[in-house]
């Protein structure tokens, strides 16, 4: 690297896919308002933005350091770096407090994901509170060591090679098309007989349902074949690896008239191709979480905490808010998707 090149380091925990595509925004930011600086992204555990996504960073990120404490990556790179500034989004009081502790007179512009801006607070600089939404958080943090507003750019493009699988799978069916998914960790999976339940009610509506199989736990095809054989299923069979499957999901979304499934990275990836959404959340603050699709309906489960779960929620409730949706789409977009 040019050791005059300004240096500006990006710190984050881990990136699960939701985090890594609404960090994206904000890189994009950094590297319109910074073309000169070396851009190192680096993290405590693993990030989908060196795998899954890299391709869609490789242009933003001159460096990347996953699974590595600040202090390797700020011994690595500062010594060759002209001006250093470390934009830290990570939360945890005591944590940013810490690191911001062990800057000082250490050459080091910390711009930290902490309430208020208070710890990177300059005279001169008028005082604001935080965005609601993580994404627009972590853009603005670029926004004030830019001291200047920027483009906010979430979405995704999507390669021509998926445009044209999705239609060979599309085929002459040209009923109106929804993405029902359905596999995650933890509680937020899907039950067979929700599944069933809500893809049975919008095959019966006059929609064709694609069910994806994405890694997790929930429902097995064969299951899912024989609760609703009208269901078709997209997933491993196919043959394509994480990087084109995701590719596929892309271009599905592009012609899809809703995606419904469990609050997570599936509904982040859709927003990028800005496919109308209907999120099911067993916990998540909405304001922090919310897809940026624009048009999204939250079905809550009925329980909180540790014990909540997505298959909880009734699957009326779940196609309630799905038909609302679609009813306001084409109330409000005479032309259908």
């Amino acid at each position: 690297m040019d050791s005059t090149a300004p240096l500006l380091i990006f710190y984050a925990r881990n990136d699960a896919l939701g985090d890594g595509l609404l960090r994206l925004p904000a890189l994009r930011a950094a590297r319109t308002a910074f073309p000169q600086s070396h851009i190192v992204y680096g993290t405590m555990g693993n990030s989908s933005l060196t795998g899954v996504l890299r391709k869609h960073v490789a242009s933003l990120i001159d460096d990347f350091r996953p699974v590595t404490p600040l202090s390797a990556v700020l011994a690595e790179f500062k010594p060759c770096g002209g001006q250093t500034t470390l934009v830290d989004f990570r939360t945890g009081v005591p944590g940013l407090l810490v690191t911001g502790l062990q800057l000082i007179g250490r050459g080091v512009r910390y711009e930290p994901n902490f309430a208020g801006y208070m710890l990177s607070w300059r005279p001169g600089v008028r005082w604001t509170l935080r965005p609601e939404h993580n994404a627009w958080r972590y853009h603005r943090l670029v926004e004030r060591l830019a001291g200047r507003h920027l483009p906010f750019d979430h979405r995704l493009n999507v390669p021509q090679a998926a445009r044209a699988l999705s239609r060979q799978l599309r085929g002459a069916d040209q009923r109106p098309l929804i993405l029902l998914g359905g596999n995650a960790k933890g509680n937020k999976f899907m039950g067979d007989a929700q599944v069933a339940a809500v893809a049975g009610n919008l095959i019966d509506a006059g929609y064709r349902v694609l069910y994806l199989v994405t890694p997790g736990s929930g429902p097995s095809p064969q299951t899912l074949a024989a609760k609703e054989p009208r269901l078709q299923l997209v997933g491993p069979e196919l043959g394509l690896d994480a990087e084109a499957f995701s590719d596929l999901l892309l271009a599905l979304g592009e012609m899809a008239a809703a995606y419904v499934g469990m609050e997570g990275g599936l509904g982040h990836l859709f927003a990028t191709v800005m496919t109308p959404t209907v999120i099911i959340n067993n916990g998540a603050n909405m304001e922090r979480w919310r897809p940026l699709s624009n048009t999204v309906e939250v079905v809550t489960a009925p329980r909180r905490g540790r014990s909540a779960k997505v298959s909880d929620t009734p699957a009326e409730a779940i196609l309630e808010a799905t038909h609302r949706l679609l009813a306001a789409s084409r109330r409000d977009h005479a032309l259908p998707r």
